[in-house]
């Protein structure tokens, strides 16, 4: 018999799923309104997610493990390359983005932050936004007594780790399941932070550096995740406290340097 989940948890999984969906939405909303090439620009900053992220840096984490199998046993070794690729994939794709758009329909700074809401916001619906649905619909079915459903044709060790990972989520705190939704929030702000970062540099406000500078500091926002993930840092909240202070650091001095290079540069 798998026991009740707390309500609470169910309820801040909604709230964590609403902010994985509804945030982007929103601000994609807002984006369109200010000017209808966002559209184009949300677009593209989510295939530039999905093919980087999803595709060809999985390509090359495949032949780097190859290469090193002993990589993901040195905790320290793997949080810094982990970091350095996304960081390096991520920020390539988007200074490839944001050529194409600010060349092909316009420069405007919106063009920056609608390409961090396409980025920033499919990868909330694709990584987290589902996968809580999934959960919180596993959830409600518990609840209302349906858990045997859920098992209903699975045998031995399946069924055994099935219904584990059920009677699991009467036992996680309720609020860990906020964390997922308070992390896509820090996750959006910096991508949107750091594709104004690349708007500055593709429309020549700032050098070349500035892509350098990208890479890492997204390699530094995503240090307490991979520390987390190693083992080397415990506790969810710990992790989101030290992410979210990141994205924050990250999107104060972002904002500092827009402020200081907004002008258009000079012919």
């Amino acid at each position: 018999m798998v026991s009740p989940v707390p309500v609470l948890s169910i309820v801040f999984s909604a709230v964590a799923a609403l902010i994985c969906f509804g945030v982007p939405i929103a601000l994609g909303v807002h984006c369109f309104r200010v000017s209808r090439h966002c559209l184009t620009a949300i677009c593209t900053g989510a295939i530039c997610f999905i093919l980087s992220v999803l595709v060809l840096e999985q390509i090359f984490h495949s032949i780097v493990f190859a290469l090193l199998p002993a990589l993901p046993t040195s905790p320290l070794a793997y949080t810094a390359y982990g970091c350095l690729a996304a960081g390096l994939f991520e920020e390539t794709a988007r200074l490839l983005g944001l050529k194409y758009l600010c060349k092909k329909l316009s420069d405007a700074p919106v063009m920056g932050l609608a390409y961090g809401v396409g980025h920033g916001g499919i990868e909330a619906i694709m990584l987290s936004g589902m996968s809580m649905i999934s959960n919180l619909m596993v959830m409600v079915s518990i609840n209302m007594g349906d858990s045997e459903a859920l098992l209903a044709g699975l045998e031995g060790d399946t069924y055994d780790i099935a219904l584990a990972q059920l009677q699991q989520a009467s036992s996680i705190s309720p609020a860990d399941f906020l964390a997922g939704g308070v992390e896509r929030l820090a996750a959006i702000g910096l991508h949107i932070a750091l594709s104004m970062l690349i708007w500055m540099v593709v429309t020549r406000r700032l050098p070349l550096w500035g892509y350098a500078l990208a890479i890492l500091l997204h390699a530094v926002s995503n240090v307490p995740a991979g520390l987390y993930q190693t083992g080397i840092l415990s506790g969810i909240w710990p992790t989101e406290v030290l992410t979210i202070l990141a994205a924050a650091g990250i999107g104060f001095a972002v904002w500092k340097l827009y402020q200081k290079h907004r002008a258009a540069p000079a012919a």
